[in-house]
């Protein structure tokens, strides 16, 4: 929209809008950090899963050892085959001319913001989902907070949570030097009073909210507040690697004017996530009481 000209010559052009939906959802994602985005145009997605644990030569054929001239051992890495399929987001509203023509400028505003930020909010809350396995752990590992530890707690055992999780995704052969944990508001409240009581690092993660959600670091590992996050749950990855959002298409705007009714505006995202190395993640489970 043509924010700067004067009342009575405004319109709605879909690379204005375009460019108003990509400035609001820049801040808005928070799970896109932890995936590879891989543009596609494909409507199925195929994509192998493979074992992470360290290759070794056959009973009698160690890795270690060839003698002069001597046929190499072999092995072969196992790997599971996934399927899966291009989903669509979207919404859409309907923005009257009179609004339009008129100074009606933050309702046009605040409608492209409601419609952006739920479809973004879908697509984070998705990813999520495919990365926690909807909380019903079967490949990635997870950690069951002991019921008098959750985060809340006096007996709250934060940092050895975060570190038991570290240390099970270096165990599977994964670099651990940027992970990133996932929280909800109300445990990022608990981080930050559990930090101010022992009197170490509070500043850093007791600050505002920067882009993206991020909240400073905590045992090395960077936090990432957001609501997509289920209550009494984190989640620890390795970002970029742990898994993948294949889009089909970027999120986008359409619009479509009936002369002097009004605009319609359809905000759309196409794609879908994949969890393609679950040992990467690990959930942790019970840290609200």
């Amino acid at each position: 929209m043509a924010y700067d000209q004067q009342t009575g010559t405004a319109d709605l052009r879909t690379e204005v809008i375009d460019k108003v939906i990509r400035d609001i959802a820049k801040p808005s994602y928070k799970f896109k950090q932890a995936v590879r985005i891989v543009k596609t145009n494909a409507w199925k997605q195929t994509f192998f899963r493979a074992a992470t644990t360290v290759l070794t030569g056959a009973s009698g054929a160690s890795v270690e050892g060839i003698p002069r001239g001597a046929a190499f051992p072999r092995a072969t890495p196992t790997s599971e085959e996934v399927n899966s399929y291009i989903v669509k987001y979207g919404l859409e509203d309907f923005i009257t001319y009179e609004d339009v023509m008129s100074s009606e400028i933050d309702q046009v505003k605040q409608i492209i913001f409601k419609l952006t930020q739920a479809t973004v909010s879908a697509v984070d809350g998705k990813i999520w989902d495919t990365l926690t396995e909807s909380r019903i752990v079967d490949k990635i590992q997870s950690i069951t907070i002991a019921a008098a530890n959750f985060w809340e707690g006096s007996s709250a055992s934060i940092i050895d949570n975060l570190m038991n999780a570290k240390q099970l995704i270096g165990e599977a052969n994964y670099d651990t030097s940027r992970l990133m944990a996932f929280v909800s508001e109300k445990d990022h409240r608990s981080i930050v009073n559990y930090l101010a009581e022992k009197g170490g690092q509070f500043p850093s993660v007791g600050e505002d909210m920067a882009k993206n959600g991020k909240a400073g670091k905590l045992a090395g590992i960077q936090l990432v507040v957001s609501n997509n996050v289920t209550a009494s749950y984190a989640l620890v990855v390795v970002p970029k690697v742990v898994g993948a959002w294949r889009e089909s298409v970027s999120l986008r705007s359409d619009l479509e004017k009936d002369a002097f009714k009004g605009t319609r505006i359809r905000v759309v995202e196409m794609g879908v996530a994949q969890l393609t190395d679950p040992s990467a993640a690990v959930l942790l489970i019970g840290t609200q009481e």
